[in-house]
Formats: C-alpha cells, structure tokens, sequence
C-alpha cells in the first residue's frame, strides 16, 4: 500500500526527472538510506535519513553548549 509520503516524493522525484530528462531516483540526500527491496522505499528512507539528520543536530547543540560552558569557565579563571 502506497503511503502519502512516499506519493509525495514520487511526484516530487517525477518533477525533478522532467527537470533533469533523466531519472532522479537516487539524487536525493535521503537517497543513502534507501533500499529498494522495501514497500515504500523512500518513504522509508526519507525518515532513517531525517531520524540521522535530527541525532546530528542534537550533537551539535550538545557540543555548542559545552564549547560555551568551556568558554564561560576560562573567562572567569
């Protein structure tokens, strides 16, 4: 059964093949986490790829807010 995302990145894939006058299938980032044996494929591979982009900026803030905390104590030493 086909999802309502994977629709929507169907036409949005369709939309840019017509584009490009080629098959984007594999063009976009979220493209590293799919695999296509799967029902809804990039359906699938868009949320692996949106759940690894969200942990990364989790990361990033962590370290941000440490690199801050770092600078706040070297400044008052």
């Amino acid at each position: 059964m086909l999802t309502k995302k994977q629709h929507e990145l169907d036409v949005m894939k369709w939309e840019k093949s017509v584009a490009m006058g080629a098959d984007a299938c594999g063009t976009f980032e979220f493209c590293i986490k799919c695999d296509k044996s799967l029902e809804n494929p990039c359906d699938k591979a868009f949320k692996a790829y949106g759940r690894r982009a969200a942990s990364r900026r989790y990361a990033a803030k962590k370290a941000a807010k440490r690199a801050a905390e770092k600078q706040a104590a070297a400044t008052k030493a």
